[in-house]
């Protein structure tokens, strides 16, 4: 499969999985909370979230063994990639069964932890028993789908994400027809997640190299030293990242003068752009292994055509994703949580421009992490994530929430800023003139005219019925777009070669 296809098919089935799994979460998560109740269904988010907090244990390693495991298959280097993925089973293995003893103990001592009612004591301790034994599975399953990964399996990997988020709803289904108790329901989700690893252990094929013998624990501290220390890099740059994300709410609350409220008028905002940077991730996953073998080989014309290119198609997609999002932004929040909360439109808009400028610079990052000089991107990182909290703590007596979105909006403008003028002239050797003027700029720009149009035209649009004017702005938006689009942008001409290269 030409590299073209790989990055279309492992993308299309990405965004595919991750639209599913919002809307099974977005149907589901309702009907749950009326069938077990308010105070039981919180024992399932306590439970995902103490599951999602320890996933920061993988240190970076998905990341590092993607990068390697690249770079080995293009140099035809098999050895090193069975020696590391060996260690890496033992690592994960370690790390499962440190997860499983947490919540082994969480679950037998959670009266004591979370000050729960007898009712709910033994029910959450058999979820943590069921997370207890399947934990394991799914630390060692990061192994398989690293490789899969690294050999441009993404189409599958994405494809299987799908089925299980089918599963996890029909799951919810069967729990309410059949009245299932909690810990039932839940070890029926559990499985419905682990149930695809069976389907990427098989597609290990592809890697051409023997089942039973990638996936026999065996350490090599070595071999899996040269991973490692990437990866801690990369572990420590996540944590000014996520410290950026998860702090905001934190800073809001010791400075605001405004109550608690704040943090839901937060929450509100930052789970729309959540779905936003979800489907942005799904790019960065897909050009990571494409990058880093196109730099083992040597491949300069094939990662030039990656940034300018891949910059601009993906800038393409973001815009008109984020116009319509921003151009209905006042809808959107009166349709989800209700009018009292349309006041939130204009944060939401910021939130959403700090996506765009984000989304659109995942080629440069993702070949700036398949170099592996990382060094300069920790401290941008971590300046970044201080001047972020800084610049939130300041704001947020006059602007309330606002301060968070303009605070991270200052984040990343600060990301871009070293990324511009530091790596992608000095370590990328590329023009970020080029990039952004050409490539990213010219996309944005044509989401401004049907925007702009389509606030001139509120006054012509004689509708009370809120759904009937989204949709009506979404298809000027997305027609007018699409038409300066091919005018200016992607010629006829180069829509044809781009799908002999598809076909």
């Amino acid at each position: 499969m030409s590299t073209f296809k790989k990055i279309i098919s492992g993308s299309m089935w990405g965004m595919l999985a991750k639209i599913l799994d919002a809307i099974a979460k977005f149907v589901t998560i309702p009907m749950l909370i009326g069938f077990y109740g308010k105070a039981d269904y919180g024992l399932i988010a306590l439970a995902f979230s103490l599951n999602a907090y320890l996933r920061l244990m993988d240190l970076g390693m998905t990341t590092g063994a993607v990068r390697f495991f690249s770079i080995w298959f293009a140099n035809d280097e098999k050895e090193k990639v069975v020696k590391v993925a060996q260690s890496s089973l033992v690592f994960y293995g370690v790390i499962g069964l440190i997860n499983a003893i947490i919540f082994i103990i969480t679950g037998y001592y959670s009266d004591h932890f979370f000050h729960l009612p007898p009712s709910q004591t033994t029910v959450f301790a058999w979820m943590m028993y069921i997370l207890a034994a399947s934990t394991i599975f799914n630390w060692m399953s990061f192994v398989v789908r690293q490789l899969l990964t690294a050999c441009g399996e993404l189409g599958w990997i994405n494809a299987t994400l799908a089925i299980s988020s089918i599963f996890n709803f029909i799951t919810a289904f069967v729990a309410i027809k059949l009245k299932i108790s909690l810990p039932v329901y839940f070890l029926l989700y559990i499985l419905s997640t682990v149930i695809v690893i069976p389907l990427n252990t098989i597609r290990l094929t592809k890697t051409n190299i023997k089942i039973g013998r990638l996936l026999t624990p065996k350490w090599d501290g070595k071999a899996f030293k040269e991973i490692l220390g990437y990866s801690m890099g990369i572990f420590i740059m996540s944590i000014f990242t996520y410290s950026a994300d998860s702090l905001r709410p934190i800073v809001l609350g010791i400075f605001t003068t405004k109550g608690t409220q704040i943090l839901t008028d937060y929450r509100i905002v930052q789970t729309i752009i959540i779905l936003v940077n979800t489907l942005g991730g799904v790019f960065f996953q897909v050009l990571l292994p494409i990058t880093s073998r196109s730099l083992a080989l040597n491949e300069k014309k094939k990662i030039e055509e990656l940034i300018y290119t891949g910059t601009k198609y993906i800038s393409i997609f973001s815009s008109i994703m984020i116009f319509v999002l921003m151009v209905n932004s006042t809808i959107i929040l009166h349709l989800y949580v209700g009018k009292e909360y349309e006041h939130l439109s204009l944060w939401l808009i910021i939130g959403l421009i700090t996506q765009l400028l984000q989304m659109h610079l995942t080629p440069i990052a993702s070949l700036v992490l398949s170099t592996g000089k990382t060094k300069f991107l920790i401290y941008s990182s971590g300046f970044s994530c201080i001047a972020s909290l800084v610049l939130t703590a300041i704001l947020t007596a006059n602007y309330g929430m606002g301060a968070a979105m303009v605070g991270y909006c200052g984040y990343m403008v600060v990301q871009i800023s070293f990324y511009y003028f530091y790596y992608v002239p000095k370590i990328l050797d590329l023009s970020s003139v080029k990039i952004f003027f050409k490539s990213f700029l010219p996309a944005v720009i044509i989401g401004i005219v049907p925007y702009v149009l389509i606030h001139l035209m509120d006054n012509m649009i004689h509708t009370r019925s809120l759904p009937v004017l989204l949709i009506i702005n979404t298809i000027v938006m997305i027609v007018v777009f699409f038409t300066l689009c091919t005018a200016f942008i992607v010629k006829p001409a180069e829509l044809k070669v781009l799908w002999k290269k598809l076909v």
